[in-house]
């Protein structure tokens, strides 16, 4: 058995040395497949961690009146932590405010010195409020502006990250419905090339398939070399494309760090996480695509 899958898988690799330039023109389709597949996912991973990002950076901070007793703002504070839908309450004060922001600005000496001129600290207690998920803030507002609770607060400020994330999102899509049609489009040309270089394969060596069925060579034996030609396309291109991966994020890596900084996102990083799950999804299913390819051809065109 492993003498015949042996001597199967050398014919493959005679047949694909035979038809080189047909099986280079295979390969690179499935390499483009593949490279067009692999944006659709850096696509994923990297609008997931923007949206992931963004929702961590989402708060309400209210700020307290200053004639406000500690007092009402601690029973405040503990309405706003009993609230099922707070993850989070904190209280920074006036002068650990006003301390960070002279931190901030401490290369800035315009600002400084005109922090020294006001007599009394500019800045207010602050209580900042962070929401178990992004849905929640509009309830947590509500509660904020009830008439009861506008004794203590001076003013609140809230972003609608919901509008952020929606347009992330949207920008996501469009690009991942772009690469997934550019993907359907190489996969379907990666068929059928697979299925010609096959029928290819099978007409070079139709003298040898003859004399293979007259010496009573079985039909698996037969079929065996022309679906491990196919498996050695698919391994090719699997492999050619992460060194592609690799050697284009090595390089636009430092470009992206910058651009994603504020992410804590880097692809390389991404993929060194993912290799073993990637790599094999990819090369099964490529593997997977090129044998149902050649099976198809072989059905078709040889009669055995």
């Amino acid at each position: 058995m492993n003498y015949s899958f042996f001597r199967a898988l050398r014919y493959a690799f005679k047949d694909f040395g035979r038809n080189f330039w047909l099986s280079l023109v295979t390969i690179t389709v499935l390499i483009l497949a593949l490279l067009s597949v692999n944006i659709l996912i850096s696509l994923n991973a990297l609008s997931d961690r923007v949206i992931t990002a963004v929702k961590e950076k989402v708060d309400i901070s209210v700020f307290i009146k200053a004639d406000v007793e500690q007092a009402q703002v601690a029973n405040f504070e503990a309405k706003l932590k009993k609230r099922p839908e707070v993850k989070e309450v904190i209280f920074v004060s006036k002068d650990a405010a006003l301390a960070d922001f002279k931190e901030q600005h401490k290369d800035d000496p315009r600002i400084l010195e005109a922090i020294k001129e006001v007599e009394k600290n500019p800045l207010a207690d602050t209580l900042i409020v962070k929401a178990k998920s992004i849905e929640d803030y509009k309830q947590i507002l509500n509660f904020i502006n009830l008439e009861e609770n506008q004794d203590i607060i001076k003013y609140q400020n809230y972003t609608d990250h919901e509008k952020i994330i929606a347009r992330v999102n949207d920008i996501s899509k469009k690009a991942e419905e772009v690469s997934l049609i550019i993907s359907l489009v190489f996969a379907i040309i990666a068929i059928l090339i697979i299925f010609n270089a096959i029928r290819v394969s099978v007409y070079t060596r139709r003298e040898e398939v003859a004399v293979m069925r007259l010496v009573g060579a079985s039909s698996s034996f037969i079929r065996l070399p022309f679906l491990l030609e196919s498996v050695i396309y698919g391994v090719f291109a699997v492999i050619i494309t992460f060194a592609i991966l690799y050697a284009a994020f090595s390089a636009i890596s430092p470009y992206l760090n910058v651009l994603l900084n504020n992410y804590s996102f880097n692809l390389v990083e991404y993929y060194n996480q993912n290799f073993v799950m990637l790599f094999a999804a990819e090369a099964g299913a490529v593997i997977l695509l090129s044998v149902l390819s050649s099976a198809v051809a072989l059905g078709r065109y040889l009669k055995v």
